[in-house]
């Protein structure tokens, strides 16, 4: 399965949301982006981009 993260800065237990996301199964393919570090460039957000796009599941933390 595709897992898309997307880490925002908006929640103030992200934490725990990150922990509990960590325990999908080795097969699954999981892409986390942080969309909060500074000096993302185009090239950053069309990665980010595609990988939402062929992700099964986008979490928003």
């Amino acid at each position: 399965m595709n897992i898309a993260i997307l880490k925002t800065g908006l929640f103030d237990d992200a934490e725990t949301i990150e922990d509990s996301l960590s325990r999908f199964e080795v097969s699954d393919y999981v892409f986390i982006y942080d969309t909060s570090r500074p000096n993302l460039t185009d090239a950053d957000w069309d990665q980010a981009l595609d990988e939402l796009m062929a992700a099964e599941r986008v979490f928003v933390i």
